[in-house]
């Protein structure tokens, strides 16, 4: 199989969350542009939420996740 077979197979966000989650469970995250603007959260149990991008709280979560990443490479 070649590289671009592997992409299709992507988990995608199709369905939005509507709620916040709480951003301690938030181990990782994913930037989408399509098919709609969201960010994909993976939780420490695997699970993955799609959220719109352009909510105020997830902006906070996404800079609590790098400077997690961050304070982990040091």
């Amino acid at each position: 199989g070649s590289a671009s077979s592997a992409s299709s197979r992507k988990y995608r966000c199709v369905t939005l969350s509507p709620r916040q989650l709480n951003i301690r469970n938030l181990i990782s995250y994913e930037k989408q542009q399509v098919p709609t603007d969201a960010t994909m959260f993976i939780t420490a149990k695997g699970v993955r939420i799609c959220v719109s991008a352009h909510q105020p709280w997830v902006q906070t979560a996404v800079k609590r996740i790098d400077e997690r990443r961050a304070a982990k490479r040091k």
